[in-house]
């Protein structure tokens, strides 16, 4: 068994290039499949840059704040309590909405 406390795990960048800051609960090669845990926190404003994967599925979940999901040029509002599921290949972007800290939990699973 492992615990982990957002207090002792270091808070690093998203490796979007974003300055976005995120907290890895779990990484790689700790889980069968799983490539990453993550509570990522986005100031107003903030974008994570459209990207994809090839060989990776992404389940996100909205704690707090506002936002915007960009997948494949389609918008869909971010709300707390939003669940979105994003395929391997699908083009993705996550923005924050001003005046609004957006605060993500998500799990990458290698496909």
């Amino acid at each position: 068994m492992r615990i982990h406390s957002l207090q002792e795990v270091p808070v690093m960048t998203l490796g979007s290039g974003a300055a976005i800051q995120k907290h890895m609960l779990v990484g790689p090669g700790e889980v069968p499949h799983v490539m990453q845990f993550v509570r990522a926190c986005f100031q107003p404003s903030q974008v994570a840059p459209a990207h994809a994967h090839p060989d990776m599925t992404e389940l996100f979940y909205i704690e707090s704040g506002e936002g915007t999901l960009i997948v494949d040029g389609v918008p869909h509002p971010l709300r707390p309590g939003v669940s979105f599921l994003v395929e391997p290949g699908e083009q993705h972007e996550i923005r924050s909405s001003p005046g609004s800290e957006l605060v993500v939990v998500y799990v990458s699973v290698h496909s």
